[in-house]
């Protein structure tokens, strides 16, 4: 088993303590045993730190003299705790590069060096970036291009017009660039409109399980660069969602919505056609978002509001609820 100086220099950080200490596994600080490392994120997790069985401690470095057993320091600990769990051998190998004979690839399809394509799975005339994992039951149409590095789940269905960058990873049974949502008039009755920008997803986008993502109606459904989408997100056709923004389970944008950068959304939010929310945004969850909101904006709520009004309802409605007129200070009528 490796030993903390060993994991310390996986996880590229400062040891302090005896560098001796063997390490078997990872486990939280209530659950840890002697063979195990715990993080300790911040300060406000001293208290359960001295308390834990843990061995050891992956821990912020601004906590080095506060900490009463050998741990690992590091600026950004919890990150690093992915090394760690990595050089301990808990994560599974990588696919190895190679065809399945039950695959059926197209001979048209250009894949890179060291793809791998599991079993069952289907690609057209398609580009594959070198590196990049196919699992099984992956359906690949023709003119999808994926770059190098990523990883498709199995049972993903990537419909004609995505076009993807380096390292995403797209999560068993998403739906990405199927034909979005949309109907017009006609003297038979409503049309199915037709379908025919694309789906563009930056580098290092995380797509989740059973999320689905509709293809432009012109021009790009786009996800920016380190955005993750949860599981059963769904994106409308023309969405944009912006750099390093995270949406929660059950999100839904309608068509030709728009999210920026660094923004957090939480379970359950829904954003109309063509809302729109700036960058460094916090929606909470279930919130309804209908008009535009500036950058910085924290809203709560259906239809979402300031979250210094939302809660200020909040407590007019359980005083309502009690049968008092108002609030203490409140003047009658405000």
């Amino acid at each position: 088993m490796p030993t903390l100086k060993e994991l310390c220099r996986a996880a590229e950080g400062e040891l302090v303590g005896t560098p001796g200490v063997q390490i078997t596994g990872v486990a939280s600080l209530g659950s840890a045993t002697k063979d195990q490392i715990a993080p300790v994120e911040s300060a406000r997790w001293l208290e359960a730190a001295r308390a834990s069985k843990a061995g050891a401690f992956l821990a912020h470095k601004d906590l080095a003299t506060r900490l009463d057993r050998p741990a690992i320091l590091s600026p950004f600990p919890i990150a690093a705790l992915n090394k760690v769990i990595e050089a301990l051998g808990l994560v599974p190998p990588p696919q190895p590069p190679g065809i399945h004979p039950t695959a059926i690839v197209d001979p048209e399809a250009k894949l890179g060096k060291g793809v791998h394509v599991g079993p069952f799975a289907v690609v057209g005339k398609a580009r594959i970036g070198a590196r990049t994992v196919l699992e099984a039951r992956v359906v690949v149409e023709d003119t999808v291009e994926l770059g190098d590095d990523c990883h498709v789940e199995p049972g993903a269905v990537l419909h004609a017009g995505l076009v993807a960058g380096s390292r995403v990873r797209i999560g068993a049974n998403a739906v990405l660039s199927r034909q979005g949502f949309g109907y017009a008039p006609s003297p038979k009755g409503p049309v199915k409109l037709r379908h025919v920008g694309r789906v563009v997803l930056s580098d290092d986008v995380h797509v989740g399980a059973c999320t689905t993502i509709d293809r432009a109606r012109y021009d790009e459904t786009r996800v920016g660069r380190f955005s993750a989408l949860d599981n059963l997100v769904h994106l409308g056709h023309n969405c944009l969602v912006g750099e390093r923004s995270f949406l929660a389970a059950q999100t839904g944008m309608a068509g030709g919505a728009t999210i920026g950068d660094d923004c957090e959304i939480g379970g359950q939010v829904g954003l109309s056609n063509q809302a729109r929310i700036g960058n460094k945004c916090r929606v909470g969850a279930q919130a309804g978002v209908i008009g535009p909101w500036e950058d910085g904006s924290t809203i709560w709520g259906c239809p979402a509001m300031p979250k210094t009004e939302f809660l200020r309802g909040v407590a007019v409605l359980r005083r309502l609820a009690k049968g008092e007129e108002k609030g203490p200070g409140e003047e009658a009528g405000a």
